[in-house]
């Protein structure tokens, strides 16, 4: 028999290495929720300083917003107030130039105007671009009556009275160059007489 036989046989447990291993997982578990919460923490105040940015943002934003709109009623004032000042000499203008205009038709009428007068004038008032100044011309242009146009003045006629020629057939030559002319003025033959002087008169005849 072996001599280990009879020897009572036991197993060693370590007790202090059971504790050792709890330690070391405690110490684990601890660190872990201690670098969580450092995390969480981190998270928190990042957050929190992102809100405060976000917010001083937007009050700028609103004050940067309140002065353009300041700026642009402020502008949209000044505007209105150039205009209302400009209003006056607008108009004043306008009135100078109805008057030039009123004075120029004064002239032009002669217990009227002509045909030609008229039309000249309207040609005027279609070139006015303002409105008001158009239509004011137009309605004294309206108001003004047209006289006739004077008769053209009748040309001399030339057929009535006698031509001098040295020569029968100079006097000849321009009665038929002239032959047209004296017919259509109503004449219809000629004569041809000499005046004792050397001379030869043409004279037409209706």
């Amino acid at each position: 028999m072996n001599k280990h036989d009879n020897e009572p046989q036991y197993k060693k447990y370590d007790f202090n290495s059971e504790q050792t291993r709890r330690s070391q997982r405690r110490k684990q578990y601890s660190g872990w929720w201690f670098a969580l919460l450092i995390l969480v923490v981190a998270l928190g105040i990042a957050l929190s300083i992102n809100w405060v940015l976000t917010k001083d943002g937007h009050s700028s934003n609103n004050h940067a917003s309140s002065t353009s709109i300041s700026k642009t009623i402020s502008k949209s004032e000044s505007a209105l107030r150039k205009k209302a000042s400009k209003g006056s000499l607008t108009s004043k203008l306008e009135n100078n130039r109805v008057s030039a205009f009123k004075n120029q038709l004064a002239v032009a009428d002669q217990n009227g105007i002509t045909k030609q007068q008229r039309r000249q004038f309207q040609s005027s008032i279609e070139l006015e671009e303002n409105k008001s100044v158009k239509f004011q011309e137009q309605s004294l242009l309206d108001k003004t009556k047209t006289r006739p146009s004077p008769k053209r003045p009748k040309a001399p006629d030339q057929f009535a009275t006698t031509h001098t020629f040295t020569s029968i057939q100079d006097a000849k030559n321009w009665a038929n160059a002239t032959k047209q002319q004296w017919l259509k003025a109503g004449y219809v033959n000629y004569t041809i007489t000499s005046n004792g002087q050397g001379y030869y008169t043409l004279k037409f005849m209706k």
